[in-house]
């Protein structure tokens, strides 16, 4: 792994948007904002706190968020592969899906990225590994019940997308156990205990509306925006696709598995598919949306691997496989070949002059931000839009004049022309700003 993934720390792939989000996330939760009040986005709270954390400790440095993501897949991978020796999913004791786990997150560069996603990802594997205990045991153990549905609910505080996989959970739990009503309902008292506390927080701070509207409300909607296009994922899958194809080929045919294995094949197979739901209901539809698809994919052609007796043909496959999940990503990382279109993904040229400075944009261009830190919380224009352009509501207005006397932006990108009413309702505010020729505002130095 460390091979495979080091000429990506010394040629530094470009900054993608979800990772400038997390510098500003980071940024404010630093200067001590909370989501939702101090940052008008619908980034989950764990998230957004532990960019935070991270910009505490190493600021925008992208290369140290890398190093940081290569130990958390090093450890996801390992832990995939111990979980299942100990549930004893196959026949034999091997570390090849730890291997595969390990390949498979390079089907696409921005799957490094220090993101929710793959914070959350990991926690889901706890929540595996809770599924298969109860599917090994058959006991209804209340602390295991109780986990599952909490591991799932931490993982969502990472990535709200992620919820998907709870009605998942409980879908399996009535497929392939004997479980009761009690069962289903401890399953929820863990999965809702987390955002209950959540909740409480914010409800002591008088943000209940803030969260609601800016985290649980956009949470549940489909993808906002598609940074990549779904013609270029399915290229990028294309190995994974066709090993996985010829597993279940492989499987259908297989008759040395036990009861108990297939099951845990029926029950992989849901959770894939739960997988591939979660990626429609992330805020920015790309590759990294598909890393929960990971486990399901390195669990199926482990069982290809293993079902080939031939040691040639066994290394003939899985050098295939190296090759097929190797090349493609270093030659679509160092543009040798041009298959995939990654140019939403990446942040283009900034469009503004404005360097090392508080400013505000009002609107979808976030690339300012780049060389700039925000001001004010509204981060997000889709979930701001209706604060500024709403002039006539006196609630808008004393909302951005609180942000405004706060934390003063120096520049305002007004983008989509609505400053103009809202300075004409706030007349103090209006003394404060001058307009530029591009159409701007700056603050006037008094």
């Amino acid at each position: 792994m460390t091979l495979l993934y080091l000429p990506g720390f010394i040629d530094l792939s470009s900054l993608t948007y979800p990772e400038l989000k997390n510098f500003i996330w980071g940024e404010r939760v630093h200067e001590g904002f909370m989501p939702y009040t101090g940052i008008v986005d619908s980034v989950a709270p764990l998230n957004a706190w532990f960019q935070g954390l991270m910009d505490l400790i190493f600021g925008r440095s992208l290369l140290a968020r890398h190093i940081i993501a290569f130990i958390l897949i090093f450890l996801q991978s390992a832990f995939f592969g111990v979980l299942l020796i100990d549930k004893k999913v196959f026949t034999e004791n091997t570390y090849i899906p730890s291997l595969l786990f390990s390949l498979l997150f390079l089907f696409s560069f921005d799957t490094i990225a220090l993101t929710g996603e793959l914070l959350g990802a990991g926690v889901l594997l706890f929540a595996l590994n809770k599924l298969y205990k109860e599917l090994e045991f058959r006991a209804q153990l209340d602390e295991t019940i109780f986990k599952l549905g909490l591991f799932i609910s931490v993982a969502s505080l990472f990535s709200f997308s992620f919820f998907i996989f709870f009605p998942g959970a409980l879908l399996l739990l009535v497929l392939f156990t004997r479980s009761t009503l009690r069962t289903y309902l401890l399953c929820a008292t863990g999965f809702l205990l987390p955002h209950a506390l959540l909740i409480s927080v914010y409800y002591l701070n008088s943000a209940t509306s803030s969260i609601w509207e800016y985290y649980y409300i956009p949470g549940f909607s489909f993808y906002d925006t598609m940074l990549v296009g779904g013609k270029s994922i399915f290229l990028l899958a294309a190995t994974p696709l066709l090993f996985l194809l010829l597993s279940f080929i492989v499987l259908n045919r297989e008759s040395r598995l036990t009861k108990y294995q297939s099951q845990l094949v029926q029950l992989m197979f849901l959770w894939t598919l739960f997988g591939f739901v979660h990626a429609f209901f992330t805020d920015d539809f790309r590759p990294q949306s598909f890393i929960t698809l990971i486990p399901g994919f390195s669990f199926f052609i482990t069982h290809l691997f293993l079902t080939i007796r031939r040691k040639r043909f066994l290394l003939i496959g899985f050098w295939v496989f190296f090759i097929g999940m190797t090349a493609p990503y270093f030659l679509i990382k160092y543009k040798i070949v041009d298959l995939v279109a990654y140019d939403q993904l990446w942040i283009s040229t900034p469009t503004i002059k404005e360097k090392n400075k508080h400013v505000l944009i009002l609107g979808d261009e976030i690339e300012g931000y780049l060389e700039n830190r925000l001001a004010t919380p509204f981060l997000n224009w889709g979930l701001s839009s209706p604060i500024f352009k709403e002039a006539d509501r006196y609630e808008n207005m004393i909302t951005i004049n609180k942000y405004f006397e706060r934390d003063a932006p120096a520049v305002i990108i007004d983008s989509e022309e609505v400053m103009p009413n809202v300075l004409e309702r706030i007349p103090l505010l209006k003394k404060k700003y001058k307009r530029t020729p591009e159409g701007n505002y700056e603050l006037i130095n008094n």
